[in-house]
């Protein structure tokens, strides 16, 4: 016998004294569900990056993760250096059409008092012409008194010439004048629109709250300098009087889940005992699990006992066991007992060693034995 061997059999009886043994008693067990989950605000809000001209928008600053914010305080801001370029130009262009529509005005103004003064001058001569022409051709030669009546119509011609140009000259001006100011209608539409749009670069709190920060693609937290695309959230804002625990629950698990089924909760940042909980929610929509994953889940919502909502956080991990059956007068084992030899369960029943059994549903932290245990055996831990 080797040395080995010997060494074995030396440490076998204190290691069978060792050996803690559980009689099989029949008794009705809960068949549950189990899953890991986050402490979560059923009160969130989520912030993304505001609609631009470009896909990609790089954050240039951003709330701490945990920080409380009150209403009106920063919670991210975006790149907005070519709205503000943008927004610069259309000042510039605006600013331009509107002295080159100052300085139409002036002239203008000042072509209607020459126009006046023109149109004047041609009813004066007109008129002069008409009176002498009225005189009578008796007190003048007869080429005199043609000379005369072709002075009246040449300046009656020149008078309607003259208020027909007045007429066209005010049609041209209103022309010119309506083309500048529907320019500057619309440069200055475009700089409220781009003004408008630099402010939504910036997102504030709409009311008081806890930060969490979003995660990019690869599951690791956003920072500054980062670019996002549209439909990621870059923040939220949890109410943290409103906690709940969120979970991912396996396809075929989440099958046999209703609301309203009590949930034991665990949550080792709270000291990990058990908290009592029902099922508020079970989403309706099959996903995979991640990017990474073929695994498919539905989403899980438990509520919380109030009285601990003040001693938890957005973000604390947990772990759920939810009953979704009673199975009566079973016997069953804890997880840890259960040995694997050759790819077949089983257990080591005291006097006897390793046995294989079939298993049944899970039972909060055990395994109910459908056959190969009978009651009042003992079984190995």
């Amino acid at each position: 016998m080797n040395v080995r061997a010997l060494l074995i059999l030396s440490f076998l009886p204190g290691l069978l004294q060792a050996q803690q043994w559980i009689p099989m008693e029949p008794a009705d067990r809960p068949i549950t569900v189990t899953a890991s989950g986050i402490v979560a605000s059923a009160d969130a809000l989520r912030f993304g990056p505001p609609p631009s001209r470009s896909w990609r928008i790089t954050i240039t600053e951003l709330a701490t993760e945990g920080s409380r914010v009150e209403a009106g305080d920063v919670l991210a801001k975006f790149d907005g250096s070519a709205t503000d370029d943008r927004i610069r130009t259309l000042g510039a262009e605006l600013n331009a059409k509107r002295s080159e529509l100052a300085a139409l005005q002036e002239t203008q103004a000042s072509e209607i008092e020459d126009g006046k003064v023109r149109l004047a001058a041609a009813k004066s001569t007109a008129d002069k012409a008409a009176r002498k022409a009225a005189a009578g051709a008796d007190l003048f030669a007869s080429l005199e008194y043609k000379k005369l009546l072709e002075q009246k119509a040449v300046t009656e011609k020149i008078y309607r010439r003259e208020e027909q140009r007045v007429e066209l000259v005010a049609r041209v001006r209103q022309s010119k004048q309506a083309e500048l100011e529907a320019d500057i209608r619309r440069l200055e539409s475009e700089l409220a629109g781009a003004e408008s749009e630099l402010e939504s670069f910036t997102i504030r709190a709409p009311r008081q709250g806890l930060v969490i920060v979003g995660t990019n693609r690869q599951g690791q937290k956003l920072d500054t300098n980062e670019a996002v695309n549209p439909g990621m959230v870059v923040v939220e804002l949890a109410n943290e009087n409103d906690l709940i625990i969120q979970a991912e629950v396996f396809e075929f698990a989440a099958n046999s889940l209703a609301i309203g089924q009590a949930a034991m909760i665990s949550i080792d940042a709270a000291g990990g005992s058990e908290l009592q909980g029902k099922v508020i929610d079970v989403a309706s929509i099959v996903r995979r699990q991640s990017q990474y994953s073929q695994a498919m889940v539905r989403d899980v919502s438990v509520s919380l006992p109030p009285d601990m909502i003040g001693e938890l956080r957005p973000g604390m991990s947990a772990k759920l066991t939810i009953i979704i059956d009673t199975q009566r007068n079973s016997l069953a084992v804890p997880d840890e007992a259960i040995q694997y030899q050759h790819g077949e369960p089983g257990v080591v029943v005291r006097g006897e060693g390793w046995r294989p059994v079939r298993l049944g549903r899970a039972s909060a932290g055990l395994h109910i034995i459908e056959a190969g245990i009978a009651a009042g055996e003992e079984v190995g831990l």
